[in-house]
């Protein structure tokens, strides 16, 4: 057995215990919100909300939030505003085709699906603030 013939036996493991959109895109990805029409923006604080978790941060500053197949809805608030917006997320059926060829989704598609790697939000999303 060469060593060659063992390099590629692990990086083929590797590939069919792992789904495709889990390796190059991971279960969490990195969300910028900005507000619009922002009066006191040094107040302002959003929550990031999917069915995977709730994520705050400040306005114009990335977070990172896990992926999910449901859309994901920003609520924003300050002392005089509040804003919100709900998103959809795109399904990447790219990698539902890598991993039909490399396993006929055996393997992958469940782990793809349990991280929901196949999903992709934007990542520069605003929310239009509005007095209360």
């Amino acid at each position: 057995m060469s060593k060659q013939w063992l390099h590629n036996f692990l990086i083929l493991n590797l590939y069919v215990l792992s789904g495709c959109a889990s390796i190059f895109q991971g279960a969490h990805q990195n969300v910028t919100v900005a507000t619009i029409n922002d009066k006191v923006l040094d107040q302002t604080r959003c929550k990031i909300t999917n069915e995977e978790g709730t994520w705050t941060v400040e306005p114009n500053k990335a977070t990172s939030i896990h992926r999910d197949g449901n859309n994901m809805e920003i609520k924003c608030d300050n002392a005089v505003q509040t804003g919100i917006n709900r998103i959809e997320p795109e399904f990447e059926g790219a990698y539902l085709g890598l991993d039909l060829l490399i396993d006929l989704c055996i393997i992958t598609c469940v782990i793809d699906g349990a991280n929901n790697a196949f999903y992709q939000y934007p990542s520069f999303v605003t929310v239009p603030m509005k007095d209360k």
